[in-house]
């Protein structure tokens, strides 16, 4: 081995095994971090769940928005054709008919109803048969101040912008252990707080929480995906930033399950949050990044977790990894001769070259792009039962089978093909959705069209996690993704601000997001295929991507997934010896 050769962590894995025992006992607590930021992303649609209410008339008794019998007052059910019937979430006054007796026998609302004082909230009532409480309850945001629930679950969306290049940064910094206690913290113990915002200025209080819920629930996941795929050689990089993606559904539709048992917003966010605070055990049981460990010139410790990865794995390694000579494991300027530290990457290296800008912003427009889809298409196929737990557990773990098909065709057909037809998937059937909207009768087409763009929506969010990964390089990989998934969270803001434009087109939402999504298909076309590459470490690695490939569009390769598995099992009975 040269004097001044390179610790390469590709060539290492060669002998210490690239999915062997250690890697997997990662690979398994990471999924507890996966689990945690998806979690994180959807407590709200419970915590601020709107329950149906009506206002409070002198022909109801009590507080209840049933009868005993659980069923509505006869006076207050509309009537077969009646414009302006009892709406579920109504703020309007009713005039009621009473018979000669007296008895209540109609409310009836009208365009002209008066509306609810915002100041005399209190009169409202509601049906609690979903959440006991609501945070939408206890802040009033309802009615004239409905708009301020949008605000809210903005507040979070800005968070996770702001934390996408924040966490980043820490990341790329100071070490992607680092960077996730610090997510584990801001996200359990800021969700948890979240609680006991009570009193005045308790409702800004919640809002500021939510902000730094935001920044801690994007740094989750993003770092424990990044954190994943550089663990395992670069066979395996797919096949592990999609399957990450799996706790983050289960994550999901871990809420569903636990508001049916918590009803009450406040022990709900509590019993969300709080446990989360012990992951920050993971610390003792975590190792940090080799790579990153190599690129910032961190060999000593390198070398330590190379040794205990070959020791769990059973495997050898020559001697020289070992040696605690630097001289061994400095990089090396080639066209000048001389040796020199790790050059320190910055944010500006993605836009330097015109290649990098390139790839840049087409990245960062595919994230836009699957961002708005994949919100704005939970939203629009929500009516598939009428039980609103089962509902929302189905909406989040639909997802989980377009991992699986990630998982059994990108290492066939690669990233750029896949990536392409997912993202023209969600943008058809998005925009043939927008089209339908208005039409009667087809209801179980528009369903399953919306769901089927949802399963590409899926597909393509975690397609571009890896191949964002795979095309920056080590040094300022996780800025990468924190730049793209930055861009993603105007995405996701804008989807949610589209639903305003109902009021003018009903299909205008949807419709805008799959003409987007379709054009983000074909820009797809424009990277470079990835697969069977190397993870690049430095930006020169990264720029010569694509260039030696002779790998045609769609070419399909024989792959089967149990493969890389039974391959590495081999390797591990039988340790190859020898030098490279």
């Amino acid at each position: 081995m040269s004097e001044s050769r390179k610790l390469d962590y590709e060539e290492v894995m060669e002998y210490i095994g690239k999915f062997g025992k250690y890697q997997r006992r990662v690979f398994f607590w990471l999924w507890l971090l996966a689990a945690a930021g998806g979690l994180a992303v959807v407590v709200f649609s419970f915590t601020a769940f709107i329950p149906k209410h009506r206002v409070r008339t002198e022909c109801d008794e009590g507080d209840s928005y049933f009868l005993e019998d659980g069923s509505l007052p006869e006076w207050i059910k509309p009537l077969e054709g009646d414009d302006f019937a009892l709406m579920d979430k109504d703020c309007r006054i009713p005039e009621i008919t009473r018979d000669e007796s007296g008895k209540c026998i109609r409310a009836t609302y009208t365009n002209t109803s008066k509306e609810l004082d915002s100041d005399s909230l209190s009169e409202l009532i509601f049906d609690d048969g979903i959440m006991t409480s609501s945070l939408v309850q206890t802040y009033s945001f309802l009615c004239g101040r409905a708009d301020l629930r949008t605000l809210y679950n903005l507040i979070y969306m800005f968070g996770m912008l702001f934390g996408s290049y924040f966490m980043g940064f820490i990341s790329d910094t100071y070490g992607r252990k680092t960077a996730l206690m610090l997510a584990i913290v801001l996200v359990s113990v800021s969700g948890a707080l979240g609680a006991v915002c009570i009193g005045p200025g308790g409702q800004e209080g919640y809002g500021f929480l939510r902000f730094i819920t935001g920044v801690g629930g994007i740094g989750c996941f993003m770092v424990c995906f990044v954190l994943a795929v550089e663990h395992v050689g670069s066979k395996y990089t797919m096949f592990v930033g999609i399957a990450i993606e799996i706790p983050f559904a289960l994550g999901e539709a871990l809420i569903g399950v636990e508001a049916m048992i918590f009803r009450d917003w406040r022990v709900l966010q509590v019993v969300a949050y709080l446990p989360l605070i012990a992951l920050l055990g993971l610390y003792w049981v975590l190792p940090e990044s080799t790579r990153w460990l190599i690129a910032n010139g961190k060999n000593e410790q390198a070398r330590k977790q190379i040794k205990d990865a070959s020791e769990m794995n059973g495997r050898q390694i020559p001697d020289y990894y070992y040696q605690e000579d630097a001289e061994k494991t400095k990089f090396v300027n080639e066209e000048k001769g001389e040796t020199q530290g790790p050059a320190r990457a910055t944010i500006l290296d993605l836009f330097r070259s015109k290649l990098m800008i390139t790839r840049t912003v087409n990245m960062a427009f595919q994230w836009f792009s699957v961002t708005m889809c994949y919100y704005g298409l939970t939203f629009a196929s929500s009516d598939i039962s009428d039980d609103t737990y089962v509902n929302f557990i189905l909406i989040c773990l639909i997802e989980i089978p377009s991992y699986i098909f990630c998982i059994l065709v990108m290492d066939m057909w690669g990233r750029r093909p896949i990536l392409s037809f997912c993202q023209l998937l969600a943008g058809i059937c998005c925009v043939t959705v927008g089209l339908l909207m208005e039409s009667e009768g087809i209801t179980a087409l528009k369903v399953t069209l919306s769901l089927l763009g949802k399963f590409g929506a899926s597909a393509a969010f975690a397609i571009v996690y890896v191949y964002t990964a795979e095309l920056f390089p080590t040094v300022i990989r996780n800025q990468a993704v924190g730049v793209c998934s930055l861009v993603a969270r105007i995405g996701g803001m804008l989807a949610l601000a589209l639903d305003l434009l109902k009021e003018f087109w009903l299909p205008a939402p949807v419709f805008i997001m799959g003409c987007i999504a379709t054009i983000a298909g074909l820009f797809a076309l424009l990277f470079p295929e990835t697969l069977g590459q190397k993870l690049p470490e430095t930006m020169e690695e990264s720029a010569r991507i694509g260039k030696d490939s002779n790998r045609k569009f769609c070419e399909c390769t024989c792959f089967n997934p149990l493969d890389m598995f039974k391959e590495e099992l081999r390797e591990v009975e039988q340790p190859e010896k020898g030098k490279l």
